[in-house]
């Protein structure tokens, strides 16, 4: 009898052993999977930036409408409230619909862009989403219209189910400015 249990005893240990191994390198695996999840979203939060950067400041220097003065400002894009800038848009730099998005402040609460990731044979998805707003020159939000537009893109993974791999999304901001 004693030995019986003695064995018992010895399979349990054995067994507690090994799926705490187990477990352990499901943890590592996952942790892994996350820094991967997070590089690949900083590049594509890198390459949103890249996109939003190359655009005007704003329409009024599209339209060519300013002069290179401090009074550009008063041409300037602006809305009163939460939002600055014109919310919603589709732009089709992003593949999300037919609007140009050819200012910095289009790309403002834009439709949510999913953008794939491309990996050999697989491809990982990635919502991205971006908030402009005014800032001072001490990089402060700002009530009303200055040279400096902080622009952040923030990428998410994207799956059908819900999941996600990454806790919170990636952040990336810029400010842009004016230059006269």
């Amino acid at each position: 009898m004693p030995q019986t249990l003695l064995a018992f005893l010895g399979m349990m240990v054995v067994g507690m052993y090994s799926l705490n191994t187990q477990r352990y390198e499901m943890l590592v695996q996952n942790r892994d999977i996350r820094r991967e999840m997070e590089e690949m979203a900083g590049s594509v939060a890198l390459e949103a930036m890249e996109i939003i950067r190359t655009r005007e400041f704003d329409q009024a220097v599209i339209d060519g409408s300013t002069t290179g003065a401090l009074t550009d400002l008063l041409l300037f894009s602006f809305n009163l409230g939460e939002n600055q800038f014109t919310t919603g848009n589709q732009c089709s730099v992003f593949g999300t619909g037919g609007d140009t998005c050819d200012d910095i402040d289009d790309f403002h609460s834009m439709e949510t862009a999913i953008r794939p990731f491309v990996l050999g044979t697989d491809t990982v998805f990635f919502a991205v989403d971006v908030d402009v707003r005014y800032v001072t020159d001490e990089l402060v939000p700002s009530a009303f219209v200055t040279t400096n537009k902080e622009v952040t893109v923030k990428v998410q993974d994207y799956w059908v189910d819900g999941s996600a791999y990454i806790a919170k999304p990636i952040e990336l901001t810029r400010v842009l400015t004016y230059e006269f």
